[in-house]
């Protein structure tokens, strides 16, 4: 199978699998989706926005594990590959009483 055909398989080391979770849900419902390597993030996470109904993420970040990605880099350059989730929510202030 030639690398091109791959590509557009969505089979070979230039997809990765995504999925985002949210407080209002997670998308896909189950399962990942399959996402260009080379792709911004912020596709990804305007489509679970869409789907999942969600209004507002304008103070909204987007993680894996402990680190925050940046959406307008793609996955490759946030350094993600193979199974990624995404936690996606509001930023959490620091406030709070000592």
């Amino acid at each position: 199978m030639s690398t091109e055909k791959q590509k557009h398989e969505g089979n070979g080391e230039n997809f990765v699998q995504v999925a985002a979770v949210t407080t209002s849900g997670s998308y896909p419902a189950e399962g990942y989706e399959n996402a260009p390597a080379n792709q911004k993030v912020r596709v990804f996470l305007a489509e679970a926005t869409r789907k999942l109904n969600i209004t507002d993420v304008s103070n909204w970040i987007a993680r894996v594990g402990n680190k925050e990605v940046n959406p307008e880099l793609s996955y490759e350059e946030n350094g993600l590959s193979g199974e990624i989730d995404i936690d996606f929510g509001p930023r959490e202030s620091g406030g709070g009483n000592a």
